[in-house]
């Protein structure tokens, strides 16, 4: 029998065979368990074998597998009155040392073989992850390497905006348009770092229903047609008053390419940063592109910018579009959190590539390796979810995310033999729990738990729990 999660998970997957469904279902059971290996995970020869044959068989297709993730999380997504939406891409790296994946396209050279993983990541203004609702998974035929920095951006404005990589961005934001038009009673945020500095999703602005909205992190200085004696954004931002201040920790930043000029990439000292915002509407002029200019796009801008940055170090500077309501500092603040939380899809894909080892897997074909990937993509958002109700769902009892044959052997281990309590331990209780038999210490200075403390401690907790019952089964047979 596989965890009522899994079940929920994938109640709307339709492969065309209800053993493969099933099997499809025992798959994310065992990977769900955090296991060093398929082998591992699946326990025996017998369930190994049966787990290869769905993963070779041609009709089981990831697309179906995370179409039921994807219905899964929107339903969850319904359940909530604010959600934001964030998309960002990881490039996976499938390259091996002798046999390459087939299918696999390359990367930054032909020498690096890979995928590229693009997904759309639900979540609370909180925080609490709440599943993939879409995604893009690509692949390169092609790239030229021999080609000027100006050649390409020559061939880039001379390309259909359909034809460029970054119409994902695009495709992605508007499937979270569809999201919030079927569902009227959510509010969506879709937010999207720098790359995602696209007029084509400004230009979205005035076909957008009233319950979606988006922030998008600017990495251009964008030409204004109201700005009065400024010329662009960064003039009429200059010229506008700071709102409000407030201090922000932050952490120190090894660039990891020598010579970085791009100020977000640099390095840069830990530091407590005094940062300044400012807001105000602007009209930003529609550019030029083949076919045809874009209109003017009226939208609301925030910066957030340091004021004192220490000798030597670019100010820390977020420029931030939207069409979120900036008339009062608690919207602006509204804002800049939204953006704020984008930072769960990184955990989410170091989640994927650090714990689940995606770029590991050993398939000799891409569609393989991209079925297997679909299932370990489920397991990555349950990692996140469980840490987040730790902290945004704390006082819920444990049994609402675990069954008792689960947080049950791990808590007697842990208490090395304790009686059990006569309630179920909360989330956040049995989680730090989890953390500390992944090697989480319960220090003053220690932090709150990361990810790779709480999949070792799931992994231990699998085991416990396997164990327990294994011992159960032998009293039973032993009238014991």
């Amino acid at each position: 029998m596989v965890a009522a999660w899994v079940t929920t998970e994938l109640v709307s997957l339709k492969l065309g065979d209800k053993r493969r469904e099933r099997r499809a279902g025992v798959m994310l059971d065992q990977l769900a368990q955090i296991c060093e290996s398929q082998p591992e995970a699946a326990k025996s020869r017998a369930a190994l074998k049966a787990n290869y044959r769905f993963i070779h068989h041609p009709a089981n297709s990831p697309e179906a597998i995370l179409d039921a993730h994807n219905q899964a999380s929107i339903q969850r997504t319904a359940e909530h009155d604010d959600v934001v939406l964030a998309q960002d891409t990881t490039v996976i790296d499938l390259t091996k040392p002798h046999r390459q994946v087939q299918g696999a396209g390359p990367l930054e050279s032909d020498d690096k073989r890979g995928v590229f993983l693009h997904p759309l990541y639900a979540m609370t203004e909180a925080g609490l992850p709440l599943g993939i609702v879409d995604q893009v998974i690509w692949t390169r035929d092609k790239i030229t390497t021999d080609l000027t920095k100006s050649e390409k951006q020559r061939l880039r404005k001379q390309a259909a905006f359909e034809e460029k990589e970054s119409s994902r961005w695009l495709e992605m934001f508007q499937s979270g348009e569809q999201i919030a038009r079927a569902n009227p009673g959510t509010n969506y945020t879709v937010v999207g770092d720098s790359e995602s500095d696209i007029c084509e999703i400004f230009a979205e602005v005035g076909d957008l229903p009233e319950n979606c909205h988006f922030v998008v992190r600017g990495c251009q200085n964008r030409a204004v047609v109201d700005g009065g004696d400024a010329a662009n954004v960064d003039e009429a931002l200059a010229a506008a008053e700071i709102q409000f201040t407030c201090q922000v920790n932050m952490s120190e930043r090894v660039s990891k390419i020598a010579g970085e000029t791009r100020p977000r990439r640099k390095s840069r000292s830990a530091r407590v940063a005094e940062i300044g915002v400012r807001a105000r509407q602007l009209t930003i002029r529609g550019p030029a592109r083949p076919g045809g200019k874009l209109p003017d796009m009226t939208l609301s801008v925030v910066e957030a910018v340091e004021l004192d940055p220490p000798a030597g170090e670019e100010p820390i500077r977020w420029l931030l579009f939207t069409t979120l309501s900036i008339d009062s500092i608690a919207q602006i603040q509204r804002v800049i959190s939204a953006y704020s939380i984008r930072w769960n899809i990184e955990l989410y894909f170091k989640t994927l590539k650090s714990g689940l080892k995606i770029e590991k897997l050993k398939y000799e074909t891409l569609d393989r390796y991209l079925t297997a990937l679909s299932l370990l993509m489920i397991v990555g958002w349950r990692v996140e979810y469980l840490k987040g109700a730790a902290r945004h769902d704390p006082d819920a009892s444990c049994e609402k995310y675990f069954s008792r044959a689960e947080w049950q052997p791990s808590y007697l281990v842990h208490t090395d033999g304790g009686e059990l309590p006569s309630e179920p331990l909360t989330i956040s209780a049995f989680m730090l729990l989890i953390a500390e038999l992944g090697g989480w210490q319960r220090k003053k200075s220690q932090g709150p738990p990361g990810s790779m403390t709480i999949w070792r401690g799931m992994r231990r907790m699998e085991a416990y729990a396997d164990a327990f019952q294994a011992f159960q089964k032998t009293k039973l047979r032993c009238g014991g």
